[in-house]
């Protein structure tokens, strides 16, 4: 097989495309010559010179008009073509057509995915005996090969076959590198664009002349502007985004106007004009304009506001009952034989409140972070719960007999299954809770009714109550409403929690609304105990613990 690299010249060694250089000066030359009598003695020489060798060029390479004709439109349909695989296959069905050849083969490579073309009959071999082959390549990239099967007749190819077949290599060899190049730019385009629609961040770029290029789905969806109604837009118009410390980041503020890289968290405006915070990351572009990166960190924002407001929350709840405890014992060191046993007396059971107070604190802390971790264990039981309730309400009212504690039992009303610690829990934070927040000397009232395979226990004040938006808000940890510092009611917000989580483990449920004519109205169910048939321990307190 005939490997030789041509470079479109002829057997005479010259270039085909010297053919019509040459022709065309030695036209030119006597045109100018007839036009102006006097340039004859100065042109004749040279354009006699390029007529003669254009003659001994055209003689040797053979080549037709209308072959070059043919090999100029292979030259435009590989161009035209969508893909370097259709050009690679225009390129094969050009070489059979040219030279006449049963098949041929057409090889990209070196650049993007290779591609390999086969054309014509399939039992045509490339690599046998008389065929020819030919390089590709552009400026000295090379970029493939083309080659032809021996001709059907057993014959060589001619001198012209071999010129038609360099011409057509020389030609398309930058056209076929371009549309390589194409193609892998193509392909590098359609991965970015498949990053950027899939990413879960906001992602944009401003141009010079700060208006937005590009806008990601992700950033579509964080601040509610779809792409048509942000691309071409300046950027101040659809992205206004403020700091921390209430400065503007848009107009004159835009980090990415001062070319350099800046990462900050910001808040903006969001779908539904909800307030979003965005940690972004403004980055100037290579060509100039930047791009903008920017993640939704909206929850973890809350998620850290809720942790400083805890820990602040926390820190005043400690101290209010260690403050008198503090300042009694202080009293007592320094003016201990001035008390009476009365005064040390009150002392002491002052201390003992606030030590009480600092021991529930603590508690329910405990509570809330084993429930976070280990979750909760439930045993339950057959408990009497009207018993249970009536027991409860009589150790308030003899705690505060300034109250009015009003209970009703639905004679329907039996026993339940629950925990009976739980349970009790649940009834005691929600009348410590009524007499927290009900104005002094007003009733708690407590009702329990039956409601099908259900008991109902409701707890009812004459409190300020709870704001509808709140009332699924107060059953989470660390929730209260009002200012920490200045309400007067102590607690750090597990009580609720603690409940919540504590029925949904025992198969009940715990609410708030409305009480008529204001205050507030807790209500919590259990499940009812459903007496066994006689005979049936199915149910019996070994079982239930089960």
């Amino acid at each position: 097989m005939d490997r030789r690299k041509h470079s479109g010249s002829s057997d005479r060694g010259v270039p085909v495309p010297l053919l019509a250089s040459a022709a065309a000066l030695g036209v030119l030359a006597i045109a100018l010559a007839v036009l102006q009598p006097w340039l004859l003695p100065v042109l004749a020489v040279p354009a006699v010179a390029a007529l003669v060798m254009s003659r001994r060029a055209a003689a040797g390479s053979g080549l037709q008009i209308d072959q070059m004709d043919r090999l100029r439109q292979a030259e435009l349909s590989l161009a035209a073509a969508p893909s370097t695989e259709d050009a690679a296959r225009e390129l094969a069905d050009h070489a059979i057509a040219l030279l006449g050849a049963p098949s041929a083969i057409v090889i990209i490579e070196g650049i993007g995915d290779t591609v390999r073309v086969t054309a014509g009959a399939a039992s045509g071999s490339v690599f046998g005996d008389g065929s020819r082959m030919r390089l590709l390549d552009d400026a000295g990239v090379p970029c493939g090969s083309i080659a032809v099967s021996a001709r059907a007749d057993g014959r060589a190819y001619t001198a012209q076959q071999e010129g038609m077949l360099d011409a057509l290599a020389q030609r398309v060899s930058s056209t076929l590198h371009r549309l390589s190049l194409f193609t892998e730019v193509h392909a590098e385009r359609r991965t970015l664009a498949d990053v950027l629609e899939s990413s879960s961040d906001g992602i944009f770029t401003v141009g010079l002349d700060l208006a937005v290029r590009s806008w990601n789905p992700a950033m579509a969806r964080i601040l509610g502007v779809p792409a048509e109604d942000a691309l071409g837009h300046p950027v101040g118009a659809v992205f206004r985004p403020v700091g921390e410390d209430g400065q503007t980041r848009y107009g004159h503020s835009d980090p990415g106007r001062t070319g350099r890289s800046e990462v900050a968290l910001v808040r903006v405006e969001g779908a539904g004009s909800e307030e979003r915070w965005l940690t972004c990351s403004w980055s100037p572009l290579t060509e100039g304009g930047y791009v903008v990166v920017a993640r939704d960190d909206t929850e973890r924002k809350k998620l850290q506001d809720d942790k400083d407001g805890w820990i602040a929350q926390v820190s005043h709840e400690l101290r209010t009952p260690l403050t008198p405890i503090k300042g009694f014992l202080h009293t007592l060191q320094r003016r201990d034989a001035q008390f009476t046993t009365e005064d040390r007396q009150r002392i002491y059971e002052v201390m003992l409140r606030e030590e009480q107070r600092l021991e529930d604190l603590v508690a329910g802390l405990l509570q809330a972070t084993t429930l976070d971790q280990r979750g909760l264990v439930v045993v339950p039981e057959v408990v009497d719960w009207p018993t249970i309730v009536t027991e409860q309400t009589d150790l308030y009212r003899r705690n505060d007999p300034s109250r009015t504690f009003t209970v009703t039992v639905d004679p329907t009303v039996g026993q339940v299954v629950a925990d009976p610690n739980l349970a009790t829990g649940i009834l005691t934070n929600l009348l410590s809770n009524a007499l927290k927040y009900s104005p002094a000397g007003s009733p708690i009232v407590v009702t329990v009714t039956a409601d099908a395979d259900r008991v109902i226990t409701t707890v009812i004040d004459e409190g300020p109550g709870v704001p509808p938006g709140d009332r699924e808000r107060i059953f989470e940890k660390f929730t209260r409403l009002g200012d920490h510092l200045t309400r007067p009611q102590q607690g750090v917000g597990l009580g609720l929690f603690i409940a919540r989580r504590s029925l949904d483990e025992m198969g009940g449920e715990i609410w708030c609304d409305e009480r008529p004519g204001g205050g507030a109205r807790f209500g919590f169910s259990l499940p009812a105990h459903q007496a066994p048939p006689a005979g049936d321990a199915a149910a019996s307190p070994s079982a239930l613990r089960a």
